[in-house]
């Protein structure tokens, strides 16, 4: 069955939450949240941040299978750009074309309001990167050791930007 690319709304906080929940459990160096992280959140502080956000979600039928958020700048001088945030896809739909309707849903809502999009992904994680080198992402930068797992490993965090404008940036 083809995945479904919708917004996400407020009514969606539980089904979202329990998502991103199994993400940071079953892929623990993928993200740089830890399920405790967001474990205490409450079902409107998940829904304050659907209806804050634009995030997209693939569904199968009516169950979400997958997520991704896109969060502007609020600074007069950060506007131009905003935050990809907390892309996950269950496995079995990984390589299907998922990833990349939830992708290009988040850069068509972007074309029309940002110049700039940025992310952070884990620099050992080759396929997230190839992902977003596919879609135009480059890598700027790296932040060392920007996560540290619980069994105590340090993971590098690659920095990378997609720039919608074709200004002078």
């Amino acid at each position: 069955m083809a995945l479904t690319i919708r917004r996400l709304t407020t009514a969606d906080a539980a089904e979202f939450h329990a998502l991103r929940q199994e993400g940071f459990r079953l892929h623990e160096r993928e993200f740089r949240f830890a399920p405790e992280d967001e474990a205490h959140l409450t079902l409107e502080d998940v829904a304050a941040r659907l209806a804050r956000d634009f995030v997209v979600g693939a569904f199968e039928g009516e169950t979400l299978q997958g997520v991704a958020g896109l969060a502007g700048f609020a600074g007069a001088k950060t506007k131009h750009k905003a935050l990809l945030w907390g892309m996950y896809l269950r496995e079995r739909h990984r390589g299907a074309g998922g990833a990349d309707a939830l992708m290009a849903a988040l850069i068509e809502h972007a074309r029309a309001t940002y110049e700039i999009i940025t992310l952070t992904v884990m620099r050992d994680n080759a396929r997230a990167l190839r992902f977003y080198a596919r879609w135009g992402f480059t890598i700027y930068g790296v932040e060392p050791a920007s996560v540290k797992t619980a069994e105590g490993a340090y993971l590098d965090e690659a920095l990378m930007a997609l720039r919608l404008a074709s200004s002078a940036i």
